[in-house]
């Protein structure tokens, strides 16, 4: 048995679950782009240049093994795309201005980063609905979930900090003060370490995962908007919009060790799950630019949309996927030619962010099925019949109940391994010192025991 169980902690007995937030507000925020066309959707609190009429898809309820989500920045929706035919299925609506978006390891939810609703919208990726909205701070506009999918963070342009996010609870359950106009964040592997770029202060800032603290400010280029490690952690690439370059970093030493110059206003960046190539969009030259990692040199450039925002590799590192804000598209490219293979066109104006579900990195869900069995007990030794236990989170689209037999005991089955999930108990007569447990369920656990207060 590998179930780990933590401590009492914060935790909400079952997902709470929303309306879609429609904010369309206007707000008045202090950082302003400088730049032309191309980065004008990209400014905190983006202004509303045209109407748009869109198309609502139905909502898809098929595996979401095979997707991509694509956030449409001046649509207020997100697009999700069959990766396997490269299609559109379905355009979910989320806050005002959603700018980027992350996805849990094991695939089941997505979080939209809504720049002028200062929110998060949580999506369930296996009815593409929203389920829950977090308020966050002023202009979010990056967003990453922890290895371990327990965490999100996100970027709060407007307040220059970070929210910490609790995916069991979708709660913020910290604030993380960085530099100015903070924007692109990601985790390392091991989940120890979180990279965020500031914009406006041409730095990343390292934040110590379990303190909640900033370890190191590492001055990078010019107008730093996006991050992004290799699987080992020893590297960090970081594209500056401002002088055309990307800056590696060594996070042993947390210096620059190298800067190579792309092509215009490079914006976005992903890489290679064997970590040799990084892929740079560039927005003013609509290109995507290949580094060799090996040498840090820029090995091939290929043309894609109009003012390409986003970029996301999918599983095995096969495909690139690029958004295009001026043409409407998701540019397909083949890893192995570099070349574009398929354009696809979204339904939401603007598509800027994207992610790409992939369970094969070890985030994923196993098919295993397992149990999970306990006692219900007062504090002499005796069960307490018909108490009702609740069991949440992991891959869950729904809460489940199991009601104590009158010895006390309960049993859940067929719960999927590989998953985080909540387990608590409620009794009005009762109370108890610990009612609610965090399992990290790898294999079936026995003796999951809630005893009451004298």
């Amino acid at each position: 048995m590998n179930a780990n169980l933590e401590g009492p902690q914060d935790l909400a007995s079952s997902e709470r679950i929303n309306g879609v937030q429609n904010d369309s507000s206007d707000r008045t925020g202090r950082v302003h782009l400088t730049r032309g066309f191309g980065q004008f959707f990209t400014g905190y609190f983006l202004p509303s240049v045209f109407l748009l009429l869109f198309l609502i898809v139905g909502v898809s309820t098929a595996s979401a093994q095979n997707r991509a989500y694509v956030t449409n920045i001046a649509a207020g929706t997100v697009s999700v795309i069959d990766t396997a035919t490269n299609t559109e299925i379905a355009v979910i609506p989320v806050g005002s201005q959603p700018i980027a978006v992350a996805i849990l390891p094991n695939g089941t939810r997505a979080y939209v980063a809504n720049q002028n609703s200062a929110s998060v919208s949580v999506i369930n990726t296996a009815t593409n609905m929203v389920i829950a909205t977090i308020p966050v701070g002023e202009g979010p506009s990056g967003v990453a979930v922890s290895p371990n999918g327990l965490r999100v963070y996100v970027t709060n342009q407007g307040d220059d900090n970070v929210s910490v996010i609790n995916t069991l609870t979708n709660t913020v359950i910290g604030t993380i003060p960085v530099g100015v106009a903070p924007f692109g964040v990601k985790f390392n592997t091991a989940g120890t370490r979180a990279y965020v770029t500031n914009r406006l202060s041409g730095s990343v800032s390292v934040i110590d995962t379990a303190s909640l603290t900033v370890v190191a400010t590492i001055q990078v280029g010019s107008i730093p908007w996006a991050v992004v490690l290799n699987t080992a952690g020893t590297r960090a690439y970081v594209a500056n919009g401002g002088d055309n370059t990307v800056s590696v970093i060594d996070t042993t030493t947390n210096t620059v060790i190298a800067t190579i110059s792309v092509m215009n206003d490079p914006i976005a960046i992903a890489i290679s799950p064997d970590g040799t190539r990084v892929y740079v969009a560039n927005q003013e030259s609509h290109s995507v630019s290949v580094i060799d990692t090996t040498t840090n040199t820029v090995i091939n450039t290929v043309i894609v949309g109009a003012f390409p925002s986003g970029i996301a590799v999918g599983p095995g590192g096969t495909f690139i996927y690029v958004t295009n804000q001026g043409s409407g598209t998701v540019s397909v490219i083949d890893s192995a030619n570099l070349a574009v293979v398929a354009n696809i066109p979204t339904t939401g104006a603007c598509p800027f962010g994207i992610a790409v579900i992939d369970t094969t990195t070890g985030g994923g869900t196993t098919a295993a099925d397992v149990t999970i069995t306990g006692r219900v007990a007062r504090a002499d030794g005796r069960g307490i019949g018909r108490v009702y236990v609740t069991l949440s989170g992991g891959g869950l689209a729904e809460p489940l109940y199991a009601l104590t037999n009158p010895f006390g005991y309960y049993r859940f089955d067929g719960v999927e391994s590989g998953e985080t999930y909540v387990l608590s108990v409620t009794a009005k007569r009762y109370r108890f010192a610990d009612p609610q447990r965090v399992l990290n369920l790898d294999d079936s656990i026995a003796n999951v025991d809630f005893i009451a207060q004298p």
